[in-house]
């Protein structure tokens, strides 16, 4: 009977050292795959980086002045986007010194070219422009200040041309910064507001 329990737990013994043996066969086979798995992940999935790239609204006037004529009033759109353009003009006396004085100044008086549109304080031109572009038409093509007031106050006329540029699409964009809508022929205040300009 002793030798028929020594046989047994003998095999046993055996049993057990072979499922040990399968069970750490099994677990070092699947650490090595797992292994080999996670330095094929670690080597294929680096990040991707995605350049965003902001696009750049801008303008500049252009003009030409011999002193007392202003002529070829026009913007270019210095950015990297298309984009709708508005021009508001300011004038004011000033003295020899380029100092501001009292006294009222009228802005003379032109004919907007094609596609420039006055609303409020601003023209607006209607049409998108191209980066590096300017309007096909000059806002002005030609106003003479005046020279010399000959009332108490005195002094000559300075005309400033103030531009801005803000990008065509989406067209909310012009709704919500400027508080208007602009279409072909056509810059009307937005009943919802927004910004300035109307």
């Amino acid at each position: 009977m002793a030798r028929h329990q020594n046989k047994n737990s003998k095999k046993s013994g055996v049993r057990k050292r072979r499922v040990i043996l399968c069970a750490l066969f099994i677990f070092l086979l699947s650490a090595g795959i797992v292994g080999k798995s996670e330095a094929f992940l670690k080597a294929k999935t680096d990040s991707s980086k995605n350049a965003l790239l902001l696009s750049k609204v801008s303008c500049e006037v252009t003009e030409k002045f011999d002193g007392i004529t202003k002529s070829n009033v026009n913007v270019t759109n210095t950015g990297d986007t298309e984009a709708f353009i508005r021009v508001r003009l300011a004038t004011y006396r000033v003295n020899d010194a380029g100092q501001h004085i009292g006294g009222t100044a009228m802005i003379p008086d032109f004919t907007p070219g094609a596609n420039w549109v006055k609303s409020g304080e601003y023209y607006y031109y209607t049409l998108p422009v191209a980066a590096g572009e300017q309007p096909a038409e000059d806002l002005i093509e030609r106003i003479t200040l005046t020279e010399s007031y000959g009332d108490a106050d005195g002094g000559k006329q300075v005309v400033e041309v103030m531009a801005e540029a803000i990008q065509s699409a989406p067209l909310e964009a012009s709704e919500s910064s400027w508080g208007v809508s602009i279409s072909p022929g056509s810059a009307a205040a937005c009943e919802h507001g927004g910004g300035v300009g109307k």
